[in-house]
């Protein structure tokens, strides 16, 4: 008989037996994904003023990097001034999951270095203390191993690190067996579930760290080691997507905001020769990360306006129709010029109206849907004259309404559709089109139409996989209803298919189509953005629930998919400081393995709505674009467009 006469030994022991009916899942990933692109792992909408996450050594080879917060001072760069960990940008900025996976090792209790320097390191550092410190190391679902260190003391929730969950600060042991701390390692049936996304803690500077920075690399699961554990292989270059980088930001005359490019899964590392702020070697990659999926681009003012709404009418020019301080009705044409200019084209202004909407159901032709002041409903067409001024052609006045929302649908032969409250508190679904004659009349004409029961909040969209409607309500219970319409070509026939459902909401709701599904972003009864999806058939009908993510508090919210983005969301809202945040989302299809990944902020702002649309980019490159109207903090118009980069890999 053999004995186990050491703890090393009698660890092995357990370890191998914990791993025997599990080494054809767990260790499956001996073939890891080396081409698996990730989030960057933290949000521009985050920093303050001019400030990117900046790429700072490479000192420990090609593929293990530390990243750093930079901020423009007007005259240069800077982590930040002093001495202690407070003064530096990095310090306590959130952090976030990479890519959906399983936290195998992880502490969240060591204390922070003193201040910053290598002569302040903690002074038991480093007989107690790891070297990663507080960190967590990351198996994604793809099979690799990415470890992120030195995070902020506490600051990882207990639930994502079971080893070290309570108030105790060190481990029992600081051994190393292969690729792992012992104390810190989390046994497979034990590790927590994390969604890319997911906030996992903040930057701090704890274990073997000059100042607070974030440590990140990635390694493939080659087998399993002599401890039953995952094998890990060399570090591997990382490959980052939905953000933006850019290989230098001197802010001299030769700094061109052009060369910030998409990141889209490109492999990145780097030497010594890449941590100068002004190197733009080809094998550097990026030296700056914007670190969300929306750069901003051009902002253009106007006067005061109490709300208004965006539509695009091509890919280089678009229409805002707003509500001024004398209640009056303006259009207003842009013709967006390259990337770098919005210029104001032609207007025209009506009466007094309480709230409005745009489509575009014919080319070159707008229907704005009002409210009037009498709560009548009227439709007016304009025609967009080609140096983007407006001709008022028709209008049809219907009953009276409360709140209302429209979409476009079709193809070749669009129509309008509205979706409004009643004076009785139901809903109704209204398709319009605009008709012109050969001798250039237009009229607006109604077609078919539909009715449910009451409601007292309405959102629409078209949808992707039918020739219909979605309408997102908040019904007589104060719940969430998904209602789809399927719509004849002709716009005649309004069909009603089966509806999704959900929990109690406040208000401030918006509904967007996925390419088999559809996605809803509200207000829960909480006051926090939760965002919920469902797949849906060709016949209109809507089928099971899929995924349900849940985030701070928000107020307004404009849900988009964009044309290059497939089902991939955009939410435009309204935080909790009142402040416009613009917020990624990637989701299947069908709306499975819903998860967010950027940010960008701007300031404050209310009354917000946006468009998006495909624009072409030198390079045969095309892409989407997205203009946010909001009021801002003066009560002023602004219109801002923000590049994207949603696209898949």
């Amino acid at each position: 008989m053999t004995f186990l006469r050491t703890p090393k030994m009698r660890r092995l022991a357990r370890h191998l037996l914990a791993s025997a009916g599990l080494a054809a899942a767990s260790f499956a990933h001996a073939g890891a994904n080396a081409q698996e692109t990730i989030s960057f792992p933290a949000r521009a909408s985050d920093l303050s003023g001019e400030s990117y996450w900046s790429v700072t050594e490479f000192s420990e080879g090609c593929c293990v990097i530390d990243f750093n917060v930079k901020r423009w001072t007007g005259s240069g760069w800077s982590g930040g001034s002093g001495s202690e960990n407070k003064d530096d940008y990095d310090w306590n900025v959130p952090l976030y999951a990479p890519a959906n996976g399983v936290i195998a090792s992880c502490w969240r209790n060591f204390p922070e270095n003193l201040k910053q320097g290598a002569s302040n390191r903690h002074p038991d550092f480093p007989s107690k203390i790891f070297g990663g410190g507080n960190h967590v190391m990351i198996i994604t679902d793809e099979g690799n191993v990415i470890s992120m260190a030195h995070f902020k003391q506490g600051s990882i929730p207990a639930e994502l690190c079971p080893p070290n969950s309570g108030n105790t600060v060190y481990p029992n042991t600081v051994d190393k067996e292969a690729g792992w701390r012992v104390a810190s390692y989390i046994e497979p049936a034990n590790r927590p579930r994390i969604v890319e996304g997911q906030y996992l803690g903040r930057v701090g500077n704890s274990g073997q760290s000059t100042g607070p920075h974030l440590h990140m690399d990635s390694r493939p699961i080659t087998g399993t080691d002599a401890f039953g554990r995952e094998e890990m292989g060399a570090a591997v270059r990382m490959r980052f997507r939905d953000n933006w980088g850019h290989p230098y930001l001197n802010h001299s005359t030769n700094d061109d905001p052009a060369k910030w490019y998409r990141l889209r899964g490109g492999q990145f590392g780097g030497n010594a020769a890449c941590e100068s702020y002004q190197s733009n070697a080809p094998e550097c990659g990026f030296k700056f990360v914007h670190a969300s999926p929306y750069l901003r681009r051009a902002d253009a003012s106007a006067g005061a306006i109490k709300g208004g709404d965006t539509l695009f009418v091509s890919g280089n020019r678009a229409v805002t129709a707003t509500i001024g301080a004398n209640n009056n009705l303006k259009l207003i044409g842009w013709d967006l010029i390259g990337v770098s200019s919005i210029n104001r084209k032609g207007e025209i202004e009506a009466g007094a109206v309480k709230e409005v909407k745009l489509s575009e159901p014919a080319n070159g032709y707008v229907l704005a849907a009002v409210r009037q002041a009498d709560d009548l409903l009227k439709l007016i067409a304009y025609r967009v004259t080609p140096t983007g001024g407006f001709q008022r052609v028709a209008d049809k006045t219907a009953g009276k309404i409360s709140t209302l929302d429209v979409a476009t649908i079709g193809g070749t032969d669009k129509k309008t559709v509205t979706a409004v409250r009643t004076q009785n508190g139901g809903m109704k679904i209204i398709v319009w089109d605009i008709q012109v004659a050969n001798n250039g009349t237009a009229s607006v004409v109604r077609l078919g139409e539909a009715s449910t029961g009451a409601v007292s909040q309405i959102a629409l969209s078209r949808a992707k996989n039918f020739n219909g409607v979605y309408a997102a309500v908040r019904d007589s219970n104060a719940n969430l209803k998904v209602v789809p319409f399927k719509i004849s070509t002709n716009g005649q026939t309004v069909t009603r298919g089966k509806s999704g459902t959900a929990g109690a909401i406040q208000g401030y709701l918006s509904v967007a189509p996925l390419a088999q599904g559809v996605a809803a972003g509200v207000r829960d009864s909480n006051g926090k953005l939760t965002m919920i999806t469902w797949s849906s058939g060709s016949n209109g009908d809507i089928g099971a629930r899929r995924s349900t993510y849940r985030g701070g508090d928000v107020g307004e919210i404009k849900l988009l998919t964009s044309p290059h983005g497939g089902s991939n969301l955009t939410s435009v809202v309204r935080d909790s400081q009142g402040k416009m945040k613009l917020i990624g989302w990637k989701v299947n299809s069908n709306g499975t393995n819903l998860r967010r990944v950027g940010s960008s902020g701007t300031g404050a702002a209310s009354k917000i709505s946006a468009d998006v649309h495909s624009r072409s980019y030198p390079g045969n490159d095309p892409r989407d674009m997205i203009l946010t109207l909001v009021r801002d903090s003066g009560g002023d118009f602004k219109l801002i467009s923000w590049d994207t980069n949603l696209v898949n890999p």
